[in-house]
């Protein structure tokens, strides 16, 4: 019966057989989630070619273990091959970041180690990533499992894709974690290896599969189903011990430093946790960290130019000034309306003249840093004095606001203080009156005349020290604000791009002031359709114009420089700016402070520069602070839950079909087996009794017949005599004999399934 048996497909059994093999699917599995946590968007493909790179490996390596010296050199050949594909990979990937994303490029040492959430995707590193994986799991995992099984070896490769993940506190996608545990606990009991011994039930592998898998999916169900406690606690100990923040975060400086530029890829699919700072703070704030002039519309990134990094002082005392004093300018240009009445009647400020300016209250915040940050401290907004540190080190103030350190790296624990004011200066009646009344076209004569007339006032109260005084503070304030005007008038460029231009009119169309117009395009984006979206990956060419007319999608550098654009596009001066928004409250026991600063709270946003006050920072990023934190606390539970009912859909049909589809088999059989001929029919029905008594192919039909009449007590001794008639003799059987065959199997079917029910009674009475 056996070379009947071979006849039928030994081909299609041994593609079958390889092709469902647990081992290859785990290492697919495996590679999958490793290859995710490079780049999501080509998941599916990279676990495709997983499937067909690893399937040809096994099928070496099964050559290789039958052959071992010349298996050796193949495996040898094998390897240089892979090596050879990764370097030509690498070698495309160093020259992609200049013949395509146009920056600097990044050597692959230091791309891998580096978290993804701060770089642009490369395509070329990632596949000779997956090279190095694939030939690398595919050989560790074969032969930890076929050659030389090791609980112990298997746990660290079950480890693995959650170390990658882990290096950088991403989250591992939970399909991707259900998924390695069910195959990592299939591949215990398939490798596993048990004793006979009289104390030991052997068990069909079958069977034993079918409880592993009913067990999996049970305990899966249950654990994403059911609702988990919330617990508030403290994970900073536990976190500080096993966290690689620092390693990890020399690296994001070292990266830091080495661009000059930003394409807003360090804001995508960012859901790390690493903690950067904690902070003790009134409210929320925008921190900056590095501001951008000159945007490419070609390559969509924005580049520093000489106002971004120009040092404006060096800080070698505390407290120092660091920030234009709120106010101050609106009172100097008052004080002149005040000393001239043909001045203030000249720029319309008559109405204003003896009015105060209110100043929002100053309020303080205390940053920590909790990781090596390299020589850059975080500016809260409206920053007015750097008041503290415990940094030894010296400062530089750069033009545009940012401070760097210059001398040694910036440790963990490092504190440092600054005063700022509130955000509401534009929110009182006064101040707006003056803003609206000096957002003007000649704004730079009225500079001018306002500086003549508080040097004519020092010269005239030399005798006087407190106007002198006076004068001269407000003279200084000009002076100054006569050259941050200046250089803000370098910061227009949008291009000349005619549908910003006319976007832009629309929606500034009637306004009268600079912040009247500001405002609206703020707000122009939560009401036209705009959504924020952490996962919508740009193709090649995308810039400010496809965001802003066809797409609509994007995270805050789409948001933040669409905004600076439309602000040129209307005369208003505005740069990009790049540092955190720090909204998330946290108590941290050792700096009792009552915010964290996360990799993920990263931001960007636009300054506009303002006449009358100086340059302020928007917001027209559609997602608020609020939102974002619901959403990420959300996710992961919504996440598990989504999972979870998906498997609980997917085990309850496949346990409907494991239960239904031995009737259904059994009626088809039937069915088809009523169509073939009679000699066809025999060889049917004596393979398909042997596979529901699993008698093996290497019994004659005589010792099947005995097998079955052993397990049942059936008796299909007719059955095995018309199978050897129609076989082995070559008669031709009857449609009459065919009815009789079947008939047989239908006994030996019944009787096989009472015999297993009976054989679990008394298992169960034993028990």
């Amino acid at each position: 019966m056996q070379e009947s048996e071979r006849k039928r497909s030994q081909a299609a059994e041994y593609l079958i057989n390889s092709v469902c093999d647990p081992v290859l699917w785990y290492t697919v599995i495996a590679m999958s989630a490793i290859m995710y946590h490079y780049y999501d968007n080509y998941a599916f493909r990279f676990t495709v070619a997983s499937f067909a790179v690893t399937y040809v490996l096994f099928r070496l390596f099964d050559y290789i273990n039958k052959h071992r010296l010349i298996g050796f050199f193949a495996y040898c050949a094998t390897a240089v091959l892979f090596y050879g594909a990764t370097v030509e990979y690498i070698r495309h990937g160093y020259d992609y970041y200049e013949d395509v994303l146009n920056t600097r490029p990044m050597s692959y040492g230091l791309w891998f180690i580096t978290p993804q959430l701060a770089l642009d995707y490369n395509i070329w590193y990632s596949c000779a990533t997956f090279c190095l994986f694939c030939f690398f799991m595919a050989s560790v995992i074969y032969y930890f499992t076929r050659i030389r099984y090791r609980v112990f070896m298997s746990f660290l490769i079950f480890m693995m894709p959650f170390i990658i993940y882990g290096k950088e506190y991403e989250v591992m996608p939970i399909p991707y974690v259900i998924l390695l545990l069910i195959g990592y606990i299939v591949l215990m009991v398939y490798c596993r290896q048990l004793r006979g011994d009289a104390d030991t039930v052997i068990v069909r592998k079958k069977d034993m599969f079918a409880s592993a898998g009913v067990f999996v999916t049970v305990f899966a169900v249950i654990a994403s189903v059911c609702p988990k406690p919330v617990i508030n606690e403290d994970r900073e100990g536990i976190e500080n011990l096993i966290a690689a923040e620092k390693f990890t975060d020399r690296l994001v400086a070292t990266l830091s430093s080495l661009r000059g530029t930003s394409s807003g890829g360090q804001f995508r699919r960012v859901n790390s946790n690493v903690q950067l700072y904690y902070a003790e703070a009134e409210e929320p704030l925008r921190l900056k960290t590095r501001t951008f002039t000159d945007y490419d519309f070609d390559y969509d990134t924005w580049s520093a130019s000489q106002a971004d990094t120009d040092r404006d002082k060096m800080i070698f005392y505390l407290p120092e000034q660091v920030g234009p004093e709120n106010g101050m300018l609106a009172e100097s240009i008052l004080l002149a309306a005040e000393l001239d009445s043909d001045f203030a009647e000249k720029y319309g400020l008559t109405g204003l003249v003896g009015k105060d300016i209110t100043v929002p209250p100053l309020r303080e915040i205390k940053l920590y840093t909790a990781y090596d940050s390299g020589k850059s401290v975080p500016v809260p907004q409206n920053v007015q004095r750097f008041t503290d540190t415990s940094y030894s080190g010296e400062f530089s103030l750069i033009k545009s606001g940012p401070i760097v350190g210059e001398g040694s790296r910036i440790d963990i624990g490092e504190e440092f203080s600054f005063t700022y004011t509130a955000d509401t200066f534009f929110d009182y009646r006064t101040n707006r009156e003056f803003i609206d009344a000096v957002s003007r076209p000649d704004y730079s004569r009225l500079l001018l005349d306002a500086e003549d007339i508080l040097y004519n006032e020092m010269r005239a109260s030399q005798d006087d020290p407190v106007r002198y005084n006076a004068a001269l503070s407000a003279y200084r304030t000009i002076d100054n604000e006569r050259d941050v005007y200046k250089e803000a008038q370098e910061q227009l460029d949008y291009n000349e791009s005619v549908r910003i231009g006319e976007l832009a009119d629309e929606i500034t169309a009637g306004l009268p002031t600079e912040y009247d117009k500001a405002k609206a395009l703020e707000i122009y984006f939560f009401e036209n359709g705009f959504n924020y979206d952490l996962e919508y990956l740009k193709s090649q060419g995308e810039n400010v114009e496809n965001f802003l007319f066809n797409t609509k999608r994007g995270v805050c550098y789409e948001y933040a420089t669409a905004m600076v654009m439309l602000a040129r596009a209307s005369g208003i001066p505005a740069r990009y700016c790049e540092g955190f928004s720090m909204s998330s409250q946290f108590t941290n026991s050792r700096f009792d402070t009552n915010y964290v600063i996360s990799a993920k709270d990263s931001h960007g946003y636009p300054e506009l520069y303002i006449k009358g006050y100086g340059w302020v920072s928007f917001e027209p990023t559609i997602s608020s602070g609020e939102v974002e934190r619901q959403r990420e606390k959300d996710e992961a539970s919504n996440g598990i839950k989504r999972a979870g009912m998906m498997l609980l859909i997917g085990a309850v049909l496949v346990l409907a079909g494991y239960i239904a589809s031995p009737f259904v088999i059994h009626r088809i059989f039937i069915a088809v087996c009523r169509r073939k001929k009679p000699a066809a029919a025999a060889e049917a029905v004596m393979h398909r009794i042997c596979r529901v008594y699993g008698i093996g192919a290497a019994n004659t039909s005589m010792e099947a017949a005995e097998a079955v009449m052993k397990y049942s007590g059936a008796d299909i001794t007719g059955a095995a005599e018309l199978f050897d008639a129609a076989a082995y003799g070559g008669d031709e059987l009857s449609d009459k004999e065919r009815d009789k065959l079947i008939a047989v199997y239908i006994t030996a079917y019944d009787a096989y399934r009472k015999a297993k029910k009976e054989k679990r009674r008394r298992l169960t009475r034993k028990t």
